[in-house]
């Protein structure tokens, strides 16, 4: 990592309780993760939202092959997911079922065990709970919503007619897509992907279409 004064000891991370130390440890976790230039906009999010753009901004600059439309349906998911029941949850009823979409979604909950383990590394800057995957996914709610996308259903339809969470998804939006352009990565749709082969995504080590 290039830091300003060097990176830091976990030392330091770990047990310094002095003025500034705890901007220190967001700030080391966030080049963990090569967003540093996108500090102040997922700094200004809200939990457990900040630590959802944070992922998708990584996830979506090392895999080229996520789409506009996947974006979409991580975030709509992630707005939509408070309001649900866990019966209303159980009462889903998917049309079929997609082994891309079952793909994407272990790759997000493997992409929040990762970003736990660097918030640990870190000295804890993000509370845990914050942090939990049920806060911010539920697989068959994502499924539901990736089917709706290929659907080509509109964003206010995704987020349920509802103007609050319609907003927020722009917001959320804006700042990864804001945080992928300055790694020079533009979120194409499906459509323009349609003809990329089947390749490894990136660093991730993981397949898709």
């Amino acid at each position: 990592m290039s830091l300003p004064g060097g990176t830091p000891s976990l030392k330091l991370l770990w047990l310094n309780h002095e003025p500034g130390t705890q901007a220190r440890r967001v700030e080391v976790l966030l080049a963990c993760f090569d967003l540093s230039s996108s500090s102040e906009e997922l700094q200004a999010m809200e939990s457990p939202f900040q630590a959802l753009c944070c992922l998708l901004a990584y996830l979506f600059v090392q895999v080229d092959t996520l789409s506009l439309e996947d974006l979409h349906a991580f975030i709509a998911q992630a707005l939509c997911l408070p309001g649900k029941s866990a019966g209303q949850l159980a009462d889903l009823q998917l049309d079929h079922v997609d082994p891309r979409a079952v793909q994407l979604g272990s790759l997000l909950v493997r992409g929040l065990t990762m970003l736990l383990l660097v918030n640990s590394a870190c000295g804890f800057p993000w509370s845990t709970s914050d942090l939990m995957p049920w806060n911010v996914f539920d697989g068959k709610l994502f499924h539901e919503k990736y089917l709706q996308t290929e659907k080509g259903y509109a964003v206010e339809a995704l987020v349920e007619q509802n103007r609050a969470r319609l907003t927020q998804f722009h917001q959320l939006k804006s700042v990864v897509c804001k945080a992928c352009l300055r790694e020079d990565r533009r979120i194409a749709s499906r459509q323009a992907l349609a003809a990329t082969p089947l390749r490894e995504a990136g660093k991730t080590g993981i397949w898709c279409p």
